[in-house]
């Protein structure tokens, strides 16, 4: 597909690591999954813990807790389609503890095929997303916040839809993306 798109960056935590999973079963309360409340992305709340402890759980699970996310299972066909529009890279936030980063550079290692060779290397990790944008470039994040920050600074965002936003509603997320990549492939210069 011909695109006026010059870069898409994507996160990896709500839009292709089931992170939110993972991090209820670290406090035995895998089961909140099945009675979210629509639009709430604080997990915290949701348990009725504190952040200290919230963190403090996973935090205790070092780097593994990171590496050994669960890719969903629309990870495949969701990279193929945003590849279709354009380069892309990985653009992650850290959590608090340094092994995070640690973790979450082994799950792009094991999720990323080689090519030729080399070690997948397109990724960024940091908190101020918006720092990326302009307005050829998209975020593809489950983060209202980082989405909304994204396009107030000059880029385009697409809010992958999660039971934690408000685009929890959306029953084909990538049907979604797709439609929204090739709107915005449209509206751009």
């Amino acid at each position: 597909m011909d695109s006026k798109i010059e870069h898409i960056f994507v996160d990896i935590d709500g839009v292709l690591a089931d992170f939110t999973s993972a991090a209820l079963a670290v406090h035995d309360r895998a089961e909140i999954m099945a009675t979210w409340p629509a639009g709430e992305r604080d997990i915290p709340k949701v348990l009725g813990l504190s952040r200290t402890k919230y963190w403090k759980g996973i935090d205790g699970l070092g780097c593994e807790f990171w590496s050994e996310l669960v890719p969903y299972p629309w990870f495949k066909e969701l990279i193929s389609l945003i590849e279709s529009f354009g380069p892309f890279s990985l653009l992650t936030a850290p959590a608090l503890a340094p092994h995070c980063l640690e973790g979450k550079v082994m799950w792009i290692y094991k999720n990323f095929p080689r090519e030729n060779g080399r070690l997948f290397g397109d990724f960024l990790i940091g908190r101020e997303k918006h720092l990326l944008a302009s307005p050829r470039r998209i975020l593809i994040d489950d983060a209202e916040h980082n989405a909304d920050q994204f396009t107030k600074h000059g880029g385009h965002s697409v809010l992958f839809p999660q039971i934690w936003n408000r685009n929890h509603a959306v029953e084909d997320r990538l049907e979604f993306v797709e439609s929204q990549l090739k709107q915005f492939a449209g509206l751009i210069d």
